[in-house]
């Protein structure tokens, strides 16, 4: 089974007219700006699973700033998911703007069913020990359901590109110590992080830390995967595209050139997100 972990969907007016958001919301119109940059439909996402052959996706939005689009991006996502329970897995996305409103939002998705929060992502300033420690209340509720949250981290040096921010190293490494019991999902292979899991105290910290794939082609050569693998574990690595960003075969190459084979393969395609998904399920049994 392939489960794709990291896919975008925005709502469908800001589709349909994305110079006008990108005027309203500084950080969405750095990223969306340029007609380059892909947005994708419901439709879009259907048809690159089933071209794909993957089976289901992990779906979020973009971390508005106001705070009744993220409502309106939330539940759509929300509704896309209802139409293909078997298919779309919610992730919950929330205000840049935080506060009280973030999290009612999570509280609100939580109890709705949705199955994790993110992609969090700060995109106007950068990821703060301030801004990981607001995450508090949310990691809170997040903890108690059982589910995943991902955010968004990207490697502190080389070429800038839109969507690359600063990111405190140590204040992510902070808010994943002071919650143990929630599994944190870093997005674009932690912007490189998991390095310091060869430091045995970093690595602990890291128990129920995953990494996700998006973007990796384009901005590391193959062998990315070899060294997360060693030090992290096969079983903490999660394929996600950042579609519309980028395909699966981009991905299928790069596990090629690492010869990353077999089972180990199997889990990074699917199998390390379906275990994610399948404890988040025991749990709510309970």
């Amino acid at each position: 089974m392939i489960i794709d972990s990291h896919v975008h969907l925005l709502p469908k007016k800001v589709r349909e007219n994305r110079t006008l958001f990108c005027e309203r919301d500084v950080n969405f119109g750095a990223l969306y700006s340029s007609p380059k940059a892909r947005i994708a439909s419901e439709d879009d996402i259907l048809k690159y699973m089933d071209d794909s052959g993957i089976e289901k996706a992990v779906l979020f939005g973009f971390p508005w700033e106001d705070h009744k689009l993220i409502n309106l991006n939330n539940d759509e996502i929300w509704d896309f998911h209802q139409r293909f329970s078997d298919r779309i897995i919610p992730f919950a996305v929330l205000s840049a703007a935080g506060g009280d409103r973030a999290h009612k939002e999570t509280e609100r998705t939580l109890k709705a069913g949705f199955k994790g929060i993110g992609e969090l992502a700060m995109y106007h300033h950068g990821w703060s020990l301030a801004d990981f420690e607001a995450l508090g209340p949310s990691l809170e509720l997040a903890q108690s359901a059982g589910v995943p949250v991902v955010i968004h981290v990207n490697e502190p040096v080389g070429h800038q590109y839109a969507g690359k921010i600063p990111v405190d190293f140590g204040g992510l490494v902070s808010i994943i110590r002071a919650n143990p019991e929630v599994t944190f999902i870093l997005a674009h292979f932690g912007g490189g992080i998991f390095v310091y899991g060869l430091m045995p105290e970093i690595l602990s910290v890291f128990k129920r830390t995953y990494l996700d794939t998006a973007a990796s082609p384009y901005l590391y050569d193959a062998r990315v995967f070899e060294v997360a693998c060693s030090i992290m574990g096969p079983h903490k690595i999660l394929f996600g595209s950042d579609y519309p960003l980028l395909p699966l075969s981009r991905y299928l190459r790069q596990l090629d050139e690492a010869n990353i084979n077999g089972s180990q393969r199997d889990a990074i395609l699917g199998g390390n997100m379906l275990n994610i998904i399948r404890e988040r399920n025991a749990l709510s049994k309970k």
